[in-house]
């Protein structure tokens, strides 16, 4: 029988695996902080990575730092799953994963390594390819029978 709000308890249950499925999945793909601390003398919000990496960073690279205190910065905490850092007296939480990707600049120069640009040979060649009717039709898998052999 549904609860009030339409949710049952086997709906509850899926979503809860879901969740679990995708956190893992973070955990294994996401950075991961294993400590943090501020170092005055710097003017530096380190953060120690698991695997052994370290990374730094100015407190006005985060909104709502710029104005705080050597003691509020020092006031830093991790979330629980290490992803995130948080500043209780400020009000101020940075994901791991945004500070590092704009540190990095990872949106302008990851795509050109991963094969992702977009170029004008590759327009050109698009446009092409839309001259002659579009991008030929893939293959289709052979479906699998029984211990992953294919069936004719």
């Amino acid at each position: 029988m549904a609860r009030a709000g339409g949710t049952t308890g086997a709906d509850r249950e899926r979503k809860n695996r879901l969740a679990i499925v995708e956190a893992r999945e973070a955990d294994r793909t996401e950075p991961r902080a294993v400590s943090v601390t501020y170092e005055p003398k710097r003017a530096l919000i380190l953060v120690n990575l698991r695997g052994g990496y370290a990374f730094g960073f100015p407190p006005e690279a985060v909104e709502g730092l710029q104005d705080a205190t050597p003691t509020q910065l020092g006031a830093v905490r991790l979330s629980p799953s290490g992803d995130g850092l948080h500043w209780d007296d400020l009000d101020v939480d940075a994901s791991l994963t945004g500070l590092l990707s704009r540190a990095l600049n990872l949106r302008e120069w990851a795509p050109r390594i991963m094969g992702q640009v977009r170029s004008e040979a590759k327009a050109r060649a698009a446009r092409r390819n839309g001259l002659k009717g579009g991008r030929p039709p893939g293959r289709t898998r052979p479906k699998e029978g029984k211990a992953g052999v294919a069936r004719k």
